[in-house]
């Protein structure tokens, strides 16, 4: 996407107390406090990104793909072509719109680093030219060459509205019995998942946002070394030809290196964004951000029992902490990590 694109919406929540993009973990931007019904100049504003180029759509563009695809030679092959394919044949067909705002879309260029995200349809790329796509997870799929794969993607899509229509309690493709598409089916075996780059990648750089939350300082560096930037689904950014502006988006805020405790530190919304919050989440995280002790394990600070945004892995559960001191005490407790 356009950096462009972030400044524009960054105009649109300039206004707010704490004025920030929020970055979600299917690689999309979410902005939040906006007033409902939208004014017509939000709306505007919003349309004039261009991000949103179908409203009857835009609920169902959940596509997640390996953010790094065609920028370096980790990948079978260039995947952008594909996504961008995708998309517009999805927001083309009027049925589709039908898929619900959970549905997801993975294309994974074969590094497996997407793959492994629970997804309704998939892509891997197994050689290039060639992969397999998936439904509802890594075993069902069908080998195809990659210029057939979009047709395929969407007949199983088609599939899936058709026979989930009128069920309220079907959402995604492995709820549905017995499975969609062809027999027989392939499975997949994957490697290791590979490590999430952070700073140099070639003529490119990965840098995490903290907190996943783009402020306007943020956006402001990345106008001046990039034109283009790649949301990943990890709270990062792919910046297109960064390499070598690594200093001033570090001065900025955002994390360049993997050693930071931003690539740890999580919190749910928090006042004065959710009233069921005991605490300024996000503010507590800032504070305690500097006093982090090392560790393998995510650290989510959350307002209230119902610990929103928590990390789908093991994490360190830091509960309504009263100050920073309280949330310290906590981490060192717990042994082992509560999961």
């Amino acid at each position: 996407m356009h950096v462009a694109a972030l400044s524009g919406l960054m105009d649109v929540v300039a206004a707010q107390p704490d004025p920030s993009i929020q970055l979600t973990s299917r690689a999309a931007l979410q902005l939040r406090g906006l007033p409902d019904p939208l004014t017509p100049w939000i709306r505007d504003a919003i349309r004039a990104t261009g991000l949103v180029p179908s409203a009857t759509h835009e609920l169902v563009r959940n596509v997640v793909a390996s953010p790094l695809s065609g920028l370096d030679d980790a990948g079978q092959c260039d995947l952008r072509p594909v996504v961008r394919d995708l998309d517009a044949a999805l927001c083309a067909d009027p049925g589709l719109a039908q898929l619900g705002g959970r549905f997801l879309f993975v294309l994974d260029d074969g590094r497996g680093d997407v793959i492994r995200e629970s997804f309704d349809l998939g892509l891997f790329a197994t050689e290039p030219g060639r992969c397999l796509v998936l439904a509802g997870g890594l075993t069902r799929g069908w080998e195809a060459p990659l210029d057939d794969a979009v047709p395929l993607i969407l007949s199983l899509a088609r599939e899936f509205v058709s026979r989930s229509a009128g069920d309220e309690s079907v959402w995604h493709v492995k709820e549905l019995a017995p499975p969609i598409g062809p027999e027989p089916a392939t499975a997949i075996t994957l490697r290791s998942a590979p490590e999430r780059p952070l700073g140099r990648v070639g003529d490119h750089a990965v840098v995490a946002v903290p907190l996943g939350l783009l402020r306007p300082e943020h956006v402001a560096a990345l106008t001046q070394v990039t034109d283009r930037v790649i949301v990943t689904p990890w709270r990062s950014l792919v910046v297109e030809d960064g390499a070598r502006a690594l200093p001033p988006l570090e001065a900025a805020g955002l994390v360049t290196h993997a050693g930071s405790p931003w690539t740890r530190l999580h919190a749910c919304t928090g006042l004065p964004g959710c009233t069921r919050s005991a605490l300024d989440t996000r503010a507590l995280a800032r504070d305690l951000a500097p006093s982090l002790p090392a560790g393998t394990l995510p650290v989510h600070v959350s307002g209230c029992e119902r610990r929103c945004g928590t990390p789908a892995t093991a994490y360190v559960d830091v509960l309504a902490p009263r100050s920073t001191a309280d949330a310290l005490s906590t981490i060192a407790e717990q042994e082992p990590p509560w999961t």
